[in-house]
């Protein structure tokens, strides 16, 4: 029994013959009261017993009360040991599964065929796909066939993603790389694998990334994952603005990018005209795919192509030409009054003549009425939450902070006379309605109240562009009086914020 043997099992040979020779010489056994051998060495000496030897202390075998407190010790020690389970890797059921039957195919009673592949499987196994159940249970000619040729009708899916789909029959979990992920969705949304499905829509959710978010999404609509859908948009609405990337550009599709555009959660860095030169960039990667340069020689580029192509079409506005016209849904959702409402701003976009004359006059016309009504009308602001207003025509701008600090900004134009100062220090947000107390280039309108409605968000992101928190006021109303300021608490380092105001 090894270590854990009794103490009668390992005493030595010797001491069992001696005891073997006092029993034959008929010598009666009793206990010697003090100082003799047995006491000295440990020997039990009780009617009936052999003579044992201890290692220390005076145990009685045939006693057990007399135990000591350092037997108990190792009593309880051996109790533990016997009572602790010994861990050891086995190979497990699925792991055999997937070796025997799958990868060595035997006992196999069905082979099938795909993409110049065989693979020798298991109809039982099969039938967890809702793709090979309708065909084993119904009346189609395959439920008696040993050999089945599977037509693959979608340019996604290859051996290497059905290798994986046909495999994941056999085991419990699949490993799915992200490089793989849209090759194994398709093949498992052919075969109807729910289950793997789920595992590559949860895949695609943690890996959006520049490189993977247009592919994503791309193929979230095909094959019917909404989540994933979401979560790309989402991305995208979080990172076009605040991490522009080329390649990012010339991926993203008219569609795509109208969606970003109209949408009253796009994250925008620094103001409007922000948003129009990036559109711009991106018209012009749309138009010159083969462009190969980096971002900061972007913007010069598409300024000198753009210029090449006025002189072609003289008197005409690009989006009212033939190469144009595809761009013009997502150009209408700029909010084209906070373009204008700053003068460099408005001789860029009269210069590049991308924006038909006409969009720009409406718009023209429609600020200098709502000038008057500030102005002439007694006009203070919002008084009330229209948020379908808020998100349709509020001005967008945001900053990024590199860390904490103390920061100001005031997004220049002419707003109606509201000149709004923005301070960020020990994590305050901090709005100001300046008057007179500090200079201001435009008209600063003297009434004693104005009301201005806004959303405030602030976020922070990870370096591949995931948000890690976010946080936002909500659309509220803030009344002013001259000079007066109002100030709102975030308990984190902030990296980006924007703003959604309405004047």
């Amino acid at each position: 029994m090894g270590s854990l043997s009794s103490r009668v099992l390992r005493q030595p040979r010797p001491a069992l013959a001696q005891q073997a020779q006092g029993a034959r010489a008929g010598g009666s056994a009793r206990r010697p009261d003090t100082g003799d051998d047995a006491a000295g060495h440990g020997f039990c000496y009780c009617p009936g017993s052999h003579k044992r030897k201890r290692s220390s202390g005076s145990f009685c075998y045939c006693h057990p009360d007399s135990e000591t407190d350092e037997d108990e010790e190792e009593g309880d020690e051996q109790q533990r040991l016997l009572n602790t389970p010994r861990r050891k890797k086995l190979k497990s059921t699925s792991k055999y599964i997937y070796q025997t039957l799958f990868l060595n195919g035997e006992n196999s009673d069905i082979k099938i065929c795909a993409l110049g592949e065989e693979w020798s499987l298991h109809k039982i196994y099969l039938c967890q796909s809702g793709y090979f159940s309708s065909m084993f249970s119904g009346s189609w000619k395959e439920s008696s066939m040993n050999i089945i040729e599977l037509e693959i009708p979608d340019q996604n899916i290859d051996v290497e993603a059905l290798q994986v789909a046909f495999g994941s029959l056999y085991r419990d979990d699949v490993l799915i790389k992200p490089s793989r992920v849209v090759a194994i969705l398709a093949a498992a949304c052919l075969l109807q694998l729910d289950g793997l499905i789920q595992q590559c829509g949860e895949t695609m959710k943690e890996t959006v990334n520049v490189k993977t978010v247009c592919g994503y999404y791309t193929s979230a609509g095909t094959y019917g994952l909404d989540s994933v859908k979401k979560k790309c948009l989402e991305w995208l609405l979080n990172n076009l603005m605040t991490h522009q990337n080329v390649e990012l550009f010339k991926e993203l599709s008219i569609n795509v990018m109208k969606q970003l555009i109209g949408s009253s959660n796009l994250f925008v860095m620094q103001v409007e005209m922000d948003i129009y030169t990036a559109l711009k960039k991106w018209m012009f990667l749309q138009l010159v795919p083969s462009w190969n340069g980096s971002l900061k020689q972007l913007l010069t580029e598409t300024d000198v192509w753009f210029s090449k192509q006025r002189k072609d079409f003289e008197g005409m506005a690009f989006l009212e030409t033939e190469q144009g016209k595809p761009f013009v849904s997502v150009f209408r959702h700029l909010r084209l009054q906070y373009i204008i409402s700053d003068l460099a701003s408005a001789r860029i976009i009269e210069q590049d003549a991308i924006v038909p004359s006409e969009w720009l006059s409406s718009v023209y016309k429609q600020q200098w009425f709502a000038m008057l009504r500030a102005e002439q009308d007694s006009e203070v602001g919002p008084q009330e939450i229209n948020k379908e207003e808020l998100e349709g025509n509020s001005m967008r701008c945001g900053r990024k902070l590199a860390k904490d600090g103390e920061y100001c900004w005031r997004w220049t134009g002419f707003n109606f006379g509201f000149d709004l100062l923005v301070t960020y220090t020990n994590r305050y947000i901090i709005f100001k309605r300046n008057t007179l107390n500090q200079p201001c280039s435009g008209s600063v309108s003297l009434q004693p109240r104005r009301s201005i409605a806004f959303r405030l968000r602030l976020a922070s992101f990870d370096s591949s562009g995931k948000l890690i928190c976010s946080r936002t006021t909500g659309y509220q109303i803030l009344t002013l009086e001259k000079d007066q300021v109002c100030s709102i608490i975030f308990w984190y380092v902030i990296i980006i914020f924007v703003f959604r105001i309405l004047f």
